[in-house]
């Protein structure tokens, strides 16, 4: 009976059709493949923001923020001057003139660029013990959230309703409750994800692997718990990616090495009241930490020894070459980057079929 609603999930998600017409549309449509670009940067990049299909920005270890405007065949570095120890989780893109970065650990900062990262303006500081912020994400070019870790057991929620230039902390009796020890990864930026106009969904891992989630902009949260490998601080949700209001999917697993990782994918069609977990099989090849929907029915999943995508019809995930750790789509849905170790960055590409 599992099995079967694991399979009636899939098949929910990415679309009906007869077996001779998805496999003619399977066979039809050329492999993805990640297309490895020049940086010039060794830093280790868990942030990238896709915006088009020309203009895309990275960011990470060493305050390294990087960015491109003509689709990747060059890359400048606009980092920001004196923060060197700080390390960029998060980036979101507006432009290619306007974007915003989070930092991890302390300080925590937020920082903002309107004139292409030429000149950057600190929108958020704080020094407070414990305060250790994992990801954010916007519904629109004005508001948008992120969150920490726990303090006092309940998350560290952050909320901005004038495009970044001014962030206010949810107030105490407010934020989730997480249980101790829990906490999010900040391995891509995307254990927080908004959908829609005011939804907004929060994935953690340890003890279990908590979902919160929120259909007001994070005035008030529900808490489901989902199938996704727990147990362990290195264990829990990663990722989080929506095709609609009611179809998502979250992956993630055991950082610790793909060899470690069980149940490391589950879905949902309820607006994420609910989640199952794929059937043997049909999950992605091992720990993954960044997933996105590319085109309404492309699943690029990606992980630091492996990547793997999924399309309607198909009977497993296939790998893709490379190592990455986090990936983007952009808001038109028609280009999408992944970020990784050593400066990597590639761009999503289709394979040409040989004419032989």
């Amino acid at each position: 009976m599992r099995q079967f609603l694991g399979l009636a999930l899939v098949v929910l998600l990415f679309g009906c059709g007869s077996p001779k017409e998805t496999e003619e549309a399977k066979t039809s449509l050329p492999e993805p493949i990640w297309v490895p670009q020049t940086t010039g940067s060794t830093a280790s990049l868990r942030g990238v923001s896709a915006v088009s299909d020309q203009v895309a920005w990275a960011s990470g270890s060493g305050g390294t923020v990087l960015k491109t405007i003509d689709g990747g065949t060059t890359w400048e570095n606009v980092s920001i001057p004196d923060n060197e120890k700080i390390d960029f989780r998060d980036v979101e893109g507006f432009d290619e003139n306007t974007a915003i970065v989070l930092s991890a650990g302390l300080p925590a900062l937020i920082y903002k660029t309107v004139d292409g990262g030429t000149t950057w303006e600190r929108k958020y500081f704080s020094d407070a013990e414990g305060t250790f912020y994992d990801a954010m994400d916007f519904w629109n070019d004005q508001e948008g959230i992120a969150f920490g870790d726990a303090i006092d057991g309940r998350l560290l929620i952050l909320k901005t309703s004038d495009g970044g230039e001014t962030w206010n902390e949810l107030p105490f009796t407010q934020r989730p409750q997480a249980k101790d020890g829990q906490g999010g990864f900040a391995a891509s930026g995307t254990c927080l994800r908004v959908n829609g106009d005011s939804h907004v969904y929060i994935g953690l891992g340890g003890e279990e692997a908590s979902l919160f989630y929120s259909s007001d902009k994070g005035e008030t949260w529900n808490k489901t718990i989902t199938p996704l490998q727990s147990g362990e601080s290195t264990q829990g949700i990663f990722s989080i990616d929506f095709k609609n209001d009611l179809e998502g999917l979250m992956v993630g697993g055991d950082y610790r090495g793909d060899s470690l990782t069980r149940i490391n994918a589950a879905y949902t069609t309820d607006g994420g009241a609910s989640w199952f977990p794929m059937m043997a099989g049909m999950n992605p090849g091992g720990y993954r930490s960044g997933v996105a929907i590319f085109d309404k029915d492309l699943v690029l999943a990606v992980g630091r020894e492996s990547c793997d995508f999924y399309r309607t019809g198909d009977n497993a995930y296939t790998p893709m070459e490379g190592q990455y750790y986090a990936v983007s789509v952009s808001k038109t849905g028609k280009s999408a980057w992944a970020s990784g170790s050593g400066g990597r960055v590639a761009t999503l590409a289709f394979k040409k079929e040989s004419s032989q």
